[in-house]
C-alpha cells in the first residue's frame, strides 16, 4: 500500500486567515442571479421626463387637466398646441410671473380622459369632465361671428408680400416702314406746303400700347395669404388668434383672370369669408419688388 501523501501547510496569510475564521455558507446560486439590462422605468416614463415645459390652457385627453405643467416634445407644442392656443410656453419669466419654480413641473397623465373598467363593480367609469368628449372643432375654434370681429379688428387693410421681379427682355424694334408718298397737284410749286401734308401728320394715331405687368419669382398663393393672416393674429392676440379656423375655401383672390395665384406685381382684392351667412371681409394684397 502506497504511503499517504503529506499535505503542505498553507503559507499565505489570506489562506491562514480563512482557516482560522471561516466565512458563513454562501447562498445558493439561484438566489444570486444577476438582472443585467433591467430598467427601473419604462420607455414611456422616460419620454414624459424629457422635452420642454408647457402649461396646459385646457383639458387635453391623455396629457392632463387645465393649468397642469408638464413636459412635451417641442414639435407637438410648435405645430399643434401653440397655434391652437391649447398650451403656453413656460419660460423662466413665465415661472416668475406665476410665482412658481421648476419644481411645479409634473408628469403627463396618460389615463386622463380615457375610459377605465372598475373591476369591483364591472361597470365602465370615466375620468375628466364631459367637455373633453366634445369635438375638436367645437372646443378649439371661434364661432363665425367672433371670427369676423377678430379679423376686422386685428387684420390690417393691406397685406404686403415682397417678391423678386423677373427682368423684362426687350424685343428688337422692327424697322420703321417708309412713309407712303402723298400725291401732289402738278399746279403746286415744289416748295409749296399742301394742307394734306398737315392732315397726314395730324392723322398719325397716338401710341396706345400699355406697359406689360412685371412677372415675379415665386407666386403668392392662397396658402401664403392664410399663413400671413395666422401670423398677424397670433402676434396681436395669441389666446384668440390661434382659435381662428380658416381654410383655403375661405379666401378668394379677385382679378386673377383664370389663375389660382398671383404671379405679378400689383395690388389685388381678397375676400375672406368667416361664415356662410356673413358678408365677406375685403382686404388688399400688395405684391411689391423685393429690395
Amino acid at each position: 500500500m502506497a504511503p499517504a501523501r503529506l499535505i503542505r501547510p498553507p503559507t499565505c496569510l489570506d489562506c491562514l486567515r480563512r482557516l482560522v475564521h471561516p466565512s458563513p455558507a454562501s447562498p445558493p446560486s439561484f438566489l444570486s442571479l444577476q438582472t443585467r439590462g433591467a430598467k427601473s422605468s419604462t420607455k414611456a416614463e422616460e419620454e414624459d421626463l424629457q422635452g420642454i415645459p408647457v402649461r396646459l390652457l385646457q383639458d387635453i385627453q391623455g396629457f392632463g387637466r387645465k393649468h397642469a405643467i408638464i413636459r412635451v416634445k417641442p414639435g407637438r407644442m410648435r405645430n399643434y398646441w401653440f397655434p391652437k392656443a391649447q398650451a403656453e410656453y413656460m419660460t423662466r419669466q413665465r415661472f416668475k410671473e406665476l410665482g412658481l419654480t421648476e419644481a411645479a413641473i409634473g408628469v403627463r397623465d396618460r389615463s386622463f380622459g380615457t375610459k377605465l373598467i372598475v373591476e369591483s363593480e364591472g361597470v365602465p367609469a370615466e375620468e375628466g369632465p364631459k367637455e373633453t368628449r366634445k369635438s375638436k372643432k367645437d372646443t378649439l375654434t371661434l364661432p363665425p361671428e367672433e371670427t369676423l370681429t377678430l379679423l376686422e379688428t386685428l387684420l390690417p387693410p393691406i397685406l404686403t408680400f415682397a417678391r423678386k421681379p423677373i427682368p423684362a427682355v426687350s424685343a428688337p424694334l422692327p424697322s420703321e416702314p417708309k412713309p407712303t408718298p402723298i400725291p401732289r397737284s402738278p399746279s403746286l410749286a415744289a416748295n409749296a406746303a399742301a394742307s394734306i401734308d398737315f392732315a397726314a401728320e395730324d392723322s398719325t394715331p397716338p401710341s396706345t400700347e400699355e406697359a406689360a405687368p412685371t412677372a415675379i419669382f415665386g407666386s403668392v398663393s392662397v396658402n401664403d395669404i392664410l399663413a400671413l393672416i395666422r401670423e398677424r393674429l397670433l402676434e396681436d392676440d395669441p389666446a384668440q388668434g390661434g382659435r381662428v379656423a380658416l381654410e383655403a375655401d375661405n379666401v378668394q383672390i379677385q382679378g386673377l383672370e383664370g389663375e389660382d395665384r398671383i404671379k405679378r406685381l400689383g395690388t389685388f382684392d381678397v375676400l375672406i369669408t368667416a361664415g356662410k351667412d356673413l358678408e365677406p371681409l375685403v382686404r388688399k394684397v400688395e405684391v411689391v419688388p423685393e429690395e
